[in-house]
């Protein structure tokens, strides 16, 4: 069986006009990735029916716990919100990122300038302009950013090392109660230069 890849959006997405437009260009790109197994993910709030047919290698559902699915995946093509990259990247999974709104362009930007993963910039912001959303037209460059992380093992290595400086990090508790006793957090937010 070949890679498998979690193809993911958040959960606002889908509620929005564009989402059936976005949805469709990432499906159409798959379609040149036939040796892929591909989860979609599209939320609770759009009709899977909304994309037409979809080619054998892909599956759509509406939600699929992220834990569950980083477990198994070996990439991850995403929006590049803030929640799934650091998932992923704890889960030690490259990414690809096709932004739409918000803090996921710079994300997008920050994960390929550390080499876990490639953004694929949206149309306006490659040539210099206004942004345009990601259409059909763009779907030979999402497939082509997934074939680069899938073929590439540097970039799901820098993945790996992303989630062993991770697991490193204290948990959530661990820092309360550092902080509601008075205790430092200078053994965990200082760096090495």
């Amino acid at each position: 069986t070949g890679p498998l890849v979690s193809a993911t959006f958040g959960s606002v997405l889908g509620s929005l006009s564009m989402a059936g437009s976005f949805y469709r260009t990432v499906v159409k790109a798959f379609t040149g990735l036939p040796e892929a197994r591909v989860l979609l993910t599209v939320g609770r709030q759009f009709d899977p029916s909304d994309l037409g047919p979809v080619p054998p290698n892909v599956r759509v559902e509406p939600w699929v716990d992220q834990h569950v699915v980083l477990e198994r995946a070996d990439l991850v093509v995403c929006h590049g919100g803030s929640g799934t990259v650091l998932g992923t990247l704890a889960a030690g999974k490259p990414l690809v990122v096709v932004g739409s709104f918000a803090d996921q362009f710079e994300n997008g930007r920050r994960i390929a300038d550390a080499g876990a993963g490639v953004v694929v910039e949206e149309i306006g912001r490659a040539i210099g302009a206004s942004r345009t959303p990601i259409g059909e037209q763009d779907a030979t460059r999402i497939e082509q950013a997934i074939r680069t992380v899938l073929g590439e093992p540097s970039f799901r290595r820098r993945a790996e090392r992303f989630a062993v400086e991770i697991e490193a990090y204290p948990t959530v508790d661990l820092v309360l109660d550092r902080l509601l006793t008075g205790g430092s957090l200078d053994a965990w937010t200082s760096r090495p230069s």
